[in-house]
């Protein structure tokens, strides 16, 4: 029996090959003896294959003979194998002429029948889970015999009884793996598979237990700036013993904890938006930081070996993470960014990490970037609405005013009483209502005179909701009340005063029915 034991594969998914489909209608007969035969069948592979077998004395002409598992047929094309000679095919699921079959196996185990002809079944097995024994095959133990075994592959060649040391393929253990797990398999059995660690020379030897097929052991915590030497070493019933890596025992695999960044949100980078944006980083080893700072280069500006226009913002830490912002911008064109993390034993880390790649922190046309995208606005039209009765003279405003600037609305009154009150009441939305809470008062501003006052409602927010009147797309409906010792003076879109001559009285008089119709009030759209 083959002895060619374990592939070790670094992943915590135990591989299948396929998974089981509808089983087809088995109609066949009793197996006919021929001297074609199943002799070797992977289903842990990549790709999966089976092997056929001429234990005969003279050439045999499988053509139309036909292979299948539990749910798909494939049949052979123009094809033979010479006496004591083998032939193999895929089982990848490509369904190419001679050369792999439609269907893939099953390494959790499932039948695989060989037809000839006339559809009689000449030869059939079930294969056993090989899910824990990846990198092994179930073949006969002599070719073409009667006796199945697990053993080590010999794709088209002859099964041997040869006794070789356990095969290992793996992936990199890395500072970021708090779990190490591995799939290890032999065919006379493992007797141990250790993970050997060091950490800046000190050395500890894990046992890695078997759980759910796979081999696992919880990594050593790291700290940055420590030196990491690793190996796998496997050891089969035999004594055999192998190494990952090769040699690993003299010339162990080494790394340097570096962290760096996790991942990194960037809010507000969009194409079209002009805003803040701001960046929140999630590094490695949190409880290490010291400092992360964010550099960037607005447009114009450059990073090489003559020019150092980079402005720095140190990161605010929040918990785990690391918030900073870059301001808004006017312009339409390209800001440059990265960001260096630095930890408190003095290790620094870049993102995007500079391996070799093409970053490199000291030349500003290699950092990423996001793009400023110029918003071309209408021109703003200001409606002037004139009042023939009461104190109001006019009311200037913008209808379209661009957002996040000046909505300046222009009050010009005349009255021989005092004028006490200028104030705006407002309402934002598709369905304004009044409220009294939602006004600015005018007569608070320091450009108030009795003759006029500007009153800017850039900054203002409705009450409870917070909804901005000056954000892209707000409809914000409003009216202008003027207030003496004796009379309130309402005023609608078109002018026309409503009067509340007992103020504070409760009378109910025509203000009210007023306030409570938002289609007489102004109204302007922020663009």
């Amino acid at each position: 029996m083959k002895n060619l034991k374990y592939l070790l594969v670094i992943t915590l998914v135990i591989l299948t090959s396929c998974v089981d489909d509808e089983a087809i209608e088995d109609t066949s007969g009793p197996v006919v003896s021929e001297a074609v035969k199943l002799n070797e069948i992977m289903s842990t592979g990549d790709p999966d294959w089976l092997e056929l077998y001429n234990g005969g004395s003279a050439s045999i002409n499988i053509s139309g003979y036909t292979l299948s598992d539990t749910s798909q047929e494939w049949t052979i094309d123009n094809l033979s194998i010479a006496a004591g000679e083998f032939v193999t095919f895929n089982c990848d699921d490509s369904n190419v002429a001679n050369v792999a079959t439609n269907f893939k196996i099953s390494s959790g185990g499932e039948k695989i029948t060989l037809r000839n002809v006339a559809g009689e079944i000449i030869d059939e097995i079930t294969t056993p889970d090989m899910a824990s024994q990846v990198g092994l095959t179930y073949g006969r133990e002599v070719d073409g015999g009667n006796t199945w075994v697990v053993q080590s592959p010999s794709k088209g060649m002859a099964n041997s009884n040869v006794n070789l040391a356990p095969v290992i393929t793996a992936e990199p253990l890395t500072e970021f793996d708090n779990l190490y797990a591995v799939n290890v398999s032999d065919a006379e059995g493992l007797a141990a598979v250790k993970l050997v660690f060091m950490i800046n020379e000190g050395v500890q030897s894990i046992d890695m237990a078997l759980v759910e097929g796979a081999f696992k052991t919880s990594v050593p915590k790291t700290n940055v700036g420590d030196i990491i030497q690793y190996y796998i070493v496997a050891t089969d019933n035999t004594g055999l013993t192998t190494y990952y890596p090769e040699n690993g025992n003299n010339t162990p695999a080494t790394f340097t904890v570096l962290g760096g960044i996790d991942k990194l949100e960037i809010v507000g980078e969009s194409a079209g938006f002009r805003g803040e944006v701001t960046f929140t980083a999630y590094p490695f080893y949190p409880e290490q930081v010291d400092e992360i700072r964010l550099y960037y280069l607005l447009p114009g500006e450059l990073q090489d070996d003559v020019n150092d226009d980079k402005t720095k913002v140190v990161l605010s830490k929040n918990n785990d993470t690391f918030v900073g912002v870059i301001p808004a911008q006017n312009t339409d064109d390209i800001i440059r960014y990265y960001l260096r993390v630095e930890y408190i034993e003095g290790t620094q880390t870049y993102y995007p990490l500079e391996n070799g790649g093409d970053f490199n922190h000291d030349l500003g046309t290699t950092w990423p970037s996001y793009t400023v995208e110029a918003i071309n606005y209408d021109d703003v039209v200001n409606t002037t609405i004139n009042a023939s009765t009461g104190p109001l003279t006019s009311v200037l405003f913008p209808t379209n005013p661009v957002p996040d600037t000046d909505i300046n609305i222009v009050l010009a009154y005349s009255s021989s009483e005092t004028i006490l009150e200028a104030r705006i009441y407002f309402s934002v939305g598709d369905s304004p209502f009044y409220l009294k809470a939602n006004k600015i008062s005018g007569e608070d501003d320091a450009s108030f005179t009795q003759t006029r006052v500007t009153i800017n409602l850039k900054d203002v927010v409705t009450d409870g909701d917070l909804l901005s009147l000056s954000e892209t797309g707000a409809k914000v409906s409003f009216y202008v009340r003027i207030a003496t010792a004796t009379a309130e003076y309402y005023y609608s879109n078109d002018g026309t005063m409503y009067l509340d001559d007992t103020p504070g009285g409760g009378t109910t008089d025509e203000s009210d029915a007023f306030k409570a119709d938002p289609s007489l009030w102004n109204v302007y759209n922020v663009q």
